[in-house]
């Protein structure tokens, strides 16, 4: 067989080639030019007027504007149910898909130091089983119905989250209940829970940034309140957590006279609240205890520069802050704005200091965190470790400058358009249409808060503004914290003035320094 195979390929080879095609010699005017044996194409004639496409004429002149896109936020509908739970509608018939938010208003501001991360804790258990469904079950019927489920702890509130077909929303929503309205808590999924919390805590402790936010925190706050203390918890609070420490709180705290559903996407309010009557309707008020006071921050006590020691790093995170502002404070708008201006976008002064000008930083920014109670107001930046005393100083100058309150005209009309033109990008789908209303309730404001937002920022003034920053900002009483090499920034830090320095953990401990080598 293989010899027959030999002589059939012999005699393929030996076969004869069809004979070329013959080409078609140049034009004596293309003499020297080979055309590959391709069809050319005659030019035209001098003179000839260009033959264009059919479109030609409409491609001649660019397509004038299109009039301004005036955008309006919408104002949900409020009704109630039985029990007493509030429910926002905002309809949206885009797309057939519909998002439900149960907020409740708690969050970690029920904690204690001893039970930091308990809120967040209880929300990631949720899903993992209910007193009738393991957490396989819960995902599996979720996924069979195309929805999405997901939750968020805040500082002052919680939201158990669900996104699915208009069409599948009667049964998601008897499972969605379930989940939110029974969870089990057993030993077994707690555990499950604690050792992906544990894992989550030991990558924020080898962030630099994290770790300078959460020691920031704790400065700025004191040691008895619970927003010291990180929304995740600590190593050693998470792994004092039991079964029945979630099942209290969340018996405590989930109610529907401490609750709503915001509901936003393709969906009929009329034909909505019946289905929600169902699902929660039977969910029982009860006695919902005070959130813990607010604790006033270590007064009087001498500024301090504290720094987290990182041997070797190449960079230094500086995060300066204080004591900020409530969401419902009537100069919020007026802080926001100056806040633009300081530190809050990319052309901010901080950040064209420290990154532009001097180069020593690839961004530098500021917020404020608002809740209903004051958050805090940050100014975080990345700078070169050694360049970290000099950045500081700079920060603090950027501080003092801003304090005083002077605003050029083209920094206040930056800034305004800047909040105005990035509200429209916060209502692109029904999810976080229902997060931003969520949020609303949860910090008292108002159902139209969005639809009067244009005309609130639009209303700031330089006065405004400088009144924020000089009655918002205190530079001469700040925290601050950087997470750098110690030994190669600490006589630095110490000769700004700013404070004696004090070394702590990444868990904001105090810590013994070595005083470094003369």
């Amino acid at each position: 067989m293989s010899r027959l195979l030999l002589v059939m390929a012999l005699l393929a080879g030996c076969a004869s080639k069809p004979p070329a095609p013959e080409r078609t010699a140049p034009a004596a005017s293309d003499a020297g030019v080979s055309d590959g044996g391709l069809a050319r194409t005659e030019a035209p004639p001098a003179g000839a007027e260009p033959q264009g496409t059919p479109d030609a004429p409409f491609r001649a002149q660019p397509p004038a504007p299109s009039a301004a896109i005036s955008f309006h936020a919408p104002v949900p509908r409020i009704a109630k149910l039985s029990n007493g739970l509030p429910v926002w509608i905002v309809e949206y018939h885009e797309v057939p898909l519909v998002t439900v938010d149960l907020v409740v208003k708690s969050g970690s501001d029920t904690e204690g130091p001893s039970q930091a991360g308990l809120a967040s804790f209880v929300l990631d258990a949720l899903d993992e089983g209910t007193q009738t469904r393991d957490s396989v079950g819960i995902a599996r019927a979720f996924e069979n119905l195309a929805a999405r489920y997901r939750t968020e702890a805040d500082a002052d509130s919680s939201e158990v989250l669900v996104t699915a077909l208009s069409s599948t929303l009667p049964e998601v929503l008897q499972i969605f209940a379930d989940v939110a309205l029974h969870p089990a808590f057993r030993p077994a999924d707690v555990e499950r829970v604690r050792e992906q919390r544990l894992g989550q805590i030991a990558q924020i402790l080898d962030d630099p940034a994290q770790v300078a936010e959460r020691v920031l925190r704790r400065a700025i706050y004191g040691e008895k309140h619970p927003w010291a203390y990180p929304s995740e918890g600590t190593a050693r609070s998470i792994a004092a957590l039991q079964p029945p420490t979630l099942m209290k709180w969340h018996e405590t705290w989930f109610r529907p006279n401490n609750a709503a559903l915001v509901v936003a996407g393709d969906v009929n309010g009329d034909a909505l609240l019946p289905l929600l009557e169902k699902s929660f309707g039977g969910w029982r008020p009860g006695k919902v205890p005070a959130a813990r006071t607010k604790a006033p921050a270590s007064a009087g006590a001498p500024r301090t520069v504290i720094v987290v020691d990182r041997p070797g790093a190449p960079q230094s995170q500086i995060f300066v802050g204080e004591l900020g502002i409530e969401s419902a404070a009537p100069d919020r708008f007026a802080a926001r704005v100056m806040n633009l201006i300081f530190g809050g976008s990319f052309n901010s002064r901080l950040n064209i200091n420290l990154r532009t000008e001097h180069g020593w930083s690839y961004g530098a920014f500021s917020f404020f965190e608002e809740h209903r109670q004051a958050g805090p107001f940050i100014s975080e930046s990345g700078v070169m470790a050694d360049h970290t005393a000099e950045a500081l100083s700079e920060t603090f100058r950027e501080l003092r400058r801003m304090q005083q309150g002077e605003v050029t005209d083209a920094e206040l009309s930056d800034a305004k358009e800047s909040l105005l033109h990035t509200i429209p990008a916060r209502f692109t789908s029904g999810e976080s249409v229902a997060e931003l209303f969520a949020r609303a309730f949860a910090h008292g404001l108002p159902p139209d808060y969005f639809a009067t937002y244009s005309q609130q920022v639009s209303a700031v003034s330089k006065e405004d503004v400088a009144r924020a920053a000089r009655e918002r900002l205190h530079p001469d009483r700040a925290a601050i914290v950087v997470v750098g090499p110690l030994a190669e920034t600490r006589k630095a830090l110490g000769s700004l003035g700013l404070g004696a320095v004090e070394v702590r953990d990444a868990q904001g401990e105090a810590m013994q320094a070595k005083a470094p080598q003369q």
